[in-house]
């Protein structure tokens, strides 16, 4: 594990430090998952899933910051609101330290955590996260999302 200022080396991405300790001690403990195996599931989500997000991205200014998105979960449990298009998060950090899509974070900290989304266009972010991880898809079309953020 290499630390570099306030974030945190993992498979290729650079880890916010708050979220990488939440990730590690509570989402990981929750999960029964090694923190190996659910950072090695967030690069693949980014590899697979970042370029189209980024592609169809309409809100340049848009970004989750990492403090909002630790808030969701930690305070509010609950799923913050993020668009498919829309946002970036400043919590993740591809290996070119430009900022991944929220919705890819999102959906994995979902995942592991079990909290439902119904984030339109998401569908398919979720459901690789649930192979990924082998957890249940949280996805579902008709789910009431109390945003918290």
């Amino acid at each position: 594990m290499q630390t570099t200022a306030s974030f945190t080396q993992q498979d290729g991405l650079f880890i916010d430090g708050n979220l990488h300790a939440f990730i590690e001690q509570q989402l990981c403990q929750q999960a029964t998952l090694t923190c190996e195996d659910v950072y090695q599931a967030l690069a693949t989500l980014v590899d697979e899933f970042g370029c189209q997000c980024r592609k169809n991205k309409h809100e340049d200014d848009a970004a989750l910051d990492a403090q909002t998105l630790l808030h969701a979960y930690q305070v509010e449990h609950a799923h913050p609101h993020c668009h498919v298009d829309a946002q970036t998060t400043t919590a993740v950090l591809d290996e070119f330290c430009c900022q991944v899509p929220a919705i890819i974070v999102v959906a994995l900290m979902d995942t592991l955590s079990g909290t439902a989304s119904n984030e339109r266009g998401a569908k398919d972010i979720y459901q690789r996260a649930a192979q990924l991880t082998n957890r249940p898809c949280m996805y579902q079309v008709n789910v009431l999302n109390t945003n918290a953020a």
